[in-house]
């Protein structure tokens, strides 16, 4: 049963300063739990590497997009009427810290497809459905196909993974009540690990992997993705 919506914020650092947006996030922690009204908060910056955090090589990362920092709220069923006020609130705090122009809001019902386990490291994905791909058809797969199919081949690793079936109407209006334009995501995938190892650790099986790139074909709009693997600080 879906008992909750999910309201994410991606975002980059100003002239890539990470540093400077991790002290920042830091000591707006306290203002962005208030502005989210009582609701559970995630905040996670992106883990720098010189290789990469994409896991595997069974997946073709030429034209994703990257992001620094992440905000997720999560509601309980029943609170998502609140999510524009949310935003409004949160407005100034994320204008502050975040690079013009790269702000995005999506907001949806979340799907939990594993029991929950705590970890400080997460991956933060979103995407768009392949064209030709119908709502319904794209929900049904990624929930009943896709993620089956994923999350055996994670393994134990795997602390927790939420689907969030972006609300198309909800994410247009966190948009408007954010001041930034409405980019029109299907997905937001947040999948949670002990740490940036224990990631790469899941996604080793390269046969597993491969079955799951392999999966996505014609259901993912693959140039679509905007990702990282996020610290929660």
């Amino acid at each position: 049963m879906q008992t909750h919506w999910r309201l994410a914020f991606m975002f980059d650092a100003v002239n890539g300063d990470l540093g400077r947006l991790v002290a920042a996030l830091g000591k707006a922690a306290a203002a962005i739990r208030a502005a989210a009204a009582g609701n559970g908060v995630r905040i996670g910056t992106v883990i720098p590497v010189e290789d990469d955090n994409n896991g595997s090589a069974a997946h073709v990362a030429e034209g994703w997009c990257t992001v620094d920092g992440a905000i997720e709220v999560t509601i309980a069923n029943g609170g998502e009427g609140a999510i524009p006020d949310i935003c409004r609130a949160i407005r100034p705090v994320v204008d502050s810290l975040a690079a013009p122009g790269s702000i995005q809001v999506m907001a949806g019902a979340t799907h939990f497809m594993v029991p929950i386990r705590p970890g400080n490291t997460f991956l933060s994905l979103a995407f768009r459905r392949f064209p030709g791909t119908t709502v319904e058809e794209f929900r049904r797969w990624w929930q009943f196909q896709h993620g089956p199919l994923a999350i055996p081949v994670l393994g134990e690793e795997l602390l927790a993974y939420d689907q969030v079936h972006v609300d198309r109407a909800m994410s247009a209006a966190a948009a408007e009540a954010l001041g930034v334009a409405d980019f029109e995501y299907d997905a937001y995938d947040n999948l949670t690990f002990a740490s940036r190892d224990a990631f790469l650790k899941a996604c080793s099986d390269l046969e597993g992997m491969t079955r799951i790139a392999a999966d996505e074909v014609g259901r993912i709009g693959n140039e679509t993705r905007r990702h990282a693997l996020m610290l929660e600080i």
